[in-house]
């Protein structure tokens, strides 16, 4: 499976298009949203692209192919106007490799803190397995506590600490980051753990 990574969109409508360009360019079979999908939260500037419901529209024209999971500034009242489920606090998915698979942990990240060894093990998650998360607005590929890898495409509205605006995309063997022009960020070959499926 091809997964494109999305989080923190924050109602940015210029910048959800822009993203999601990349669907059929890459080939992706699944939109990934990490949550913080149409709120800007009481931290936040407030976007100048911000267009919520146009942001929705564009969403649930791919509805049968998302799996999101709620961010700090999602709320039950934005599901509403969603064609798709996204008030789950995480999600989990498996990735084939070889004859194993490897665990995706897919979490906002407000919940379940990556860089947190006791969220790890309450994940369940063991060397080789990825944690898909979203919340610091920051992008990067993190070693965590026993061998879990963290992704984290950062937000493609409101990026900090310097990160560029962007997305990640997953694969079989490996991760990429990118920017929103499609240009690449920073890639790593993923070594997923083999157990018995």
């Amino acid at each position: 499976m091809r997964y494109l990574v999305l989080s923190d969109l924050h109602g940015g409508f210029e910048q959800t298009k822009a993203a999601l360009q990349f669907f059929s360019k890459m080939h992706a079979d699944v939109l990934v949203l990490l949550g913080d999908l149409l709120n800007h939260g009481p931290r936040n500037r407030l976007p100048s692209t911000y267009e919520p419901p146009q942001v929705a529209t564009l969403l649930n024209s791919y509805s049968n192919r998302i799996i999101a999971v709620r961010g700090n500034c999602d709320s039950e009242v934005d599901s509403m106007v969603f064609d798709f489920p996204c008030n789950a606090p995480y999600a989990i998915l498996y990735q084939k490799k070889d004859k194993g698979l490897a665990k995706i942990f897919l979490t906002h990240g407000h919940l379940y803190d990556p860089l947190q060894e006791k969220d790890i093990v309450k994940m369940g998650l063991s060397d080789g397995d990825i944690i898909l998360s979203g919340h610091t607005h920051v992008s990067g590929i993190f070693e965590c506590a026993g061998g879990v890898i963290n992704i984290n495409p950062g937000s493609i509205t409101l990026p900090k600490n310097g990160s560029a605006p962007g997305f990640a995309f997953v694969d079989e063997v490996s991760v990429a980051l990118y920017n929103l022009e499609g240009k690449l960020l920073k890639s790593q070959i993923l070594c997923y753990k083999s157990v018995n499926s």
